[in-house]
């Protein structure tokens, strides 16, 4: 079997990985070579593994630092990002693939007829314009869906039900730590993910909190996050996965604060991986991932509930921690899942294509 997965472009996929759909990506690709599938990465200049003779365009904010996200575009650059998909698109139905697993956010796979390779789309964030319109427009010949929790699944209205592919973790980088007396919080550090809060919350816990992540938001970074720093609130940056890995497993907890309806929650099964248990706000997916353990839950937006969940965790056995992230989602059973589900997409691609040949 060969597929081509087609990853993000905003920026490479290679440590210190931007955000969870990077780390997606780059987990994903090497569970299927691993599995024995010859895999083509298709990713933006500087990630790791991928095909360079076609790089997807990637984002410069050079000169528009200031209103930097990672929902936003400085000008020009999703034109750009537009036309590198659609070439992309173009490229691969003259390729040697069996399927295409597209993990873009672009509509640009959808603003065409289909093509002869099938695709499989894993949703990876909630509904939106412009690409629920443009998969709306589509129809039929919009492909397969898969999502990354029930929860996403259920928040899109597609031409067919997405297959339930829960996100996965590397349990051998992620392994057992000690755990500690403090907390910790990883994650990009944007409003939605509500780091803000977590501060608050350990404050009022009373128990220090250290924060790992990249700056994706300057403006909230200084408004809300600054101001909030000091010895008990320690940034220490943009770590790679080992580092991550070390951090959370030597944390008694760790804290994840969606403002938004968090599609999954990554951060969520490493750390539980690493045997450090969570306090979480209950939005989005998170608490289908943490359905075994509901007690880890605050009311979203809480911080006094918040800081209750967090003295929680912190009695929570952590060898439980571990043995829920271990049998619901390891890595391996992400990637066997999906190769399921290739093998059901592929066959429904050659009977429609005998069809209409």
């Amino acid at each position: 079997m060969r597929v081509a997965v087609v990853g993000p472009a905003r920026m490479p996929i290679a440590p210190p990985f931007g955000g969870g759909l990077e780390v997606f990506c780059d987990r994903l690709t090497a569970g299927l070579r691993e599995a024995g599938v010859q895999v083509d990465l298709y990713a933006s200049a500087g990630s790791r593994g991928h095909r360079q003779e076609f790089e997807l365009p990637g984002i410069d904010w050079t000169g528009h630092e200031h209103i930097a996200r990672d929902d936003a575009y400085p000008p020009g650059a999703q034109d750009i990002e537009h036309t590198a998909y659609r070439q992309l698109f173009e490229r691969l139905q003259d390729g040697p693939y069996d399927l295409i697993h597209n993990n873009s956010v672009s509509p640009a796979f959808f603003s065409g007829a289909s093509g002869r390779v099938p695709m499989l789309t894993t949703l990876h964030v909630p509904p939106g314009a412009p690409l629920d319109e443009a998969i709306s427009r589509a129809g039929s010949s919009a492909g397969s869906f898969a999502a990354v929790s029930a929860f996403t699944a259920g928040q899109w209205q597609l031409p067919e039900p997405a297959t339930v592919v829960h996100n996965g973790v590397d349990t051998r980088t992620f392994a057992a730590g000690p755990g500690g007396d403090h907390a910790v919080w990883f994650g990009r550090i944007t409003p939605e993910k509500g780091l803000h809060l977590a501060i608050d919350a350990c404050r009022a816990a009373g128990v220090p909190l250290r924060i790992i992540g990249r700056c994706a938001e300057p403006r909230y970074f200084t408004t809300e996050i600054e101001p909030r720093l000091g010895d008990d609130a320690l940034w220490v940056g943009h770590l790679d996965d080992a580092q991550i890995a070390a951090e959370v497993g030597a944390a008694a907890v760790t804290v994840v604060t969606p403002c938004w309806d968090e599609p999954f929650g990554l951060v969520t099964i490493e750390s539980l991986s690493c045997g450090t248990p969570v306090a979480a706000f209950a939005r989005g997916g998170i608490p289908e991932v943490l359905a075994d353990a509901p007690e880890l839950l605050a009311r979203p937006g809480d911080v006094d509930d918040l800081a209750a969940a967090i003295g929680r965790a912190r009695r929570f056995d952590r060898a439980r921690a571990r043995r829920m992230a271990v049998t619901r989602f390891d890595c391996r059973h992400m990637v066997a899942a999906y190769l399921r589900l290739y093998s059901e997409v592929i066959g429904t691609g050659r009977v429609a294509a005998e069809l209409i040949s």
